[in-house]
């Protein structure tokens, strides 16, 4: 349409200006033949007057078109799509009015669309679970999107050497070259979570930016492992105890045809108490090995919401009760004192008492022994529930190890205790670490 108009415009306004191009010439020819005769004063006015009012016809014309394209672009400058061109006075403005409000509209169409297609991208980026962190050449530090903010919004995070505050993996994954993935571990108030971490370089007009993607992933690698480790347990159980049933059965069939050849007055003592002996182990091993069948069987969460303190209180009075000779300096801090609970308080409370046990063990050697039993709303709106002692503590390349199922450093322990307890808390969408405490000992932090 626009490019139909233009040869229209062009001879409207070419036709405009030759016309009072040639009245300013005419007068102008007028005005100075009038001057060769000294008889014709009012010709010369007349011509003068013409001449004057062709070139202001001439000046108006072309000021006016100046003006409408100056405006068209003022409009597009400030991207003010509001403004109109249309005149319907003629001499092709008409026409021009017609097609700069065609430009503007089409102008306006794709800015509306370029905006709608960034607008969308930057939902995209801005609700990605990963956390999008840009670095600039300067260093200088940029949060992308809502993840990012989340995640660094109780830290000072304004250049590279502050991700330092996430822990000293992350810091030394940012200096890799761009183009690295791998699973990293970071601190977040203060309890190891771990993440995958993936690092791009993106080229900008005042130079390149290196983008970081980090996503927290210790609940579902924790659920993972854990899925994992029970598929394990059921292939294990199920094998040893196809194995060990019939070695149980025959094991009981001797010591049962001892018994009666020795009520016949056959001596056969030394047989009596090795068939015995066998067919007490071998029941004991099946026993075992059924009641760690229940390992394989996930909690099942019945959410409610309860008060923390009280609940504290009773757990504390469960787990100290099994000792109440040792005279413990025990101290619970609820923050805030009405702080209530989200999870399943059963559950829960099973798994800070084989904790708070633990503790306890801990500290038989500790002349005064302390045990803190700490929970505390975090800023983010979780609970961190901490137990902390004053005994020999857990190195620092055990702290993994000891969730694993099994896996014990008590003489008699059976090494379920933090395994249940972690699989409580990734039942509940959280995490359960090991540290050092202030005390000097152990710290366990459960997070939900």
């Amino acid at each position: 349409m626009a490019f139909k108009q233009k040869p229209a415009f062009r001879r409207r306004f070419e036709f405009g200006l030759a016309w009072r191009t040639a009245v300013l010439l005419a007068a102008i020819w007028l005005f100075i033949e009038s001057m060769r005769m000294a008889d014709l004063r009012a010709a010369r006015m007349v011509a003068l007057l013409i001449a004057f009012a062709a070139l202001a016809s001439l000046w108006a014309f072309i000021r006016r078109t100046n003006f409408q394209v100056s405006r068209f672009i003022e409009s597009v400058r400030f991207e003010d799509y509001a403004q109109r061109f249309s005149d319907p006075s003629g001499g092709g403005f008409d026409v021009l009015g017609d097609t700069l409000d065609a430009a503007l509209k089409q102008l306006q169409a794709r800015h509306v669309s370029a905006s709608s297609e960034a607008r969308y991208l930057s939902a995209i980026v801005d609700d990605s679970p990963s956390a999008l962190v840009a670095i600039d050449q300067d260093g200088k530090v940029e949060m992308l999107n809502k993840s990012a903010r989340q995640l660094m919004a109780q830290l000072h995070i304004a250049r590279a050497e502050d991700l330092r505050e996430l822990g000293p993996e992350l810091a030394a994954a940012v200096q890799l070259p761009p183009g690295t993935r791998k699973i990293t571990r970071l601190m977040i108030e203060g309890v190891p979570h771990r993440a995958i971490f993936a690092s791009a370089h993106v080229a900008r007009l005042e130079g390149g930016v290196t983008v970081l993607s980090i996503l927290p992933v210790q609940s579902e690698l924790g659920a993972l492992e854990i899925a994992a480790q029970a598929d394990l347990v059921r292939v294990l159980t199920h094998e040893i105890m196809n194995s060990l049933t019939p070695v149980t059965s025959l094991a009981r069939s001797a010591a049962e045809m001892v018994a009666a050849a020795e009520a016949k007055g056959i001596d056969l003592g030394d047989a009596r108490i090795a068939t015995e002996t066998v067919a007490r182990r071998a029941e004991g091993i099946s026993r075992f090995v059924e009641s760690y069948r229940e390992f394989a069987q996930a909690p099942e969460v019945h959410r409610q919401s309860f008060p923390a303190k009280p609940w504290a209180e009773e757990i504390l009075r469960l787990a100290t009760a099994s000792m109440p000779d040792r005279e413990i300096d025990t101290r619970i801090d609820v923050t805030p004192p009405t702080l209530k609970v989200s999870g399943d308080p059963e559950l829960l409370a099973q798994a800070l008492i084989n904790l708070l046990r633990n503790a306890i063990r801990a500290t038989a050697d500790v002349a005064k022994p302390q045990l803190r039993f700490a929970i505390v709303r975090q800023p983010r709106g979780q609970v961190r529930i901490e137990i902390r002692d004053n005994g020999p503590g857990i190195p620092p390349d055990r702290r993994d190890d000891i969730f694993l199922p099994f896996y014990t450093t008590h003489k008699g322990g059976s090494g379920v205790g933090l395994s249940f307890a972690r699989q409580v808390a990734l039942a509940h969408g959280g995490s359960i670490s090991a540290g050092d405490a202030p005390e000097g000992g152990a710290s366990l932090i459960l997070v939900i």
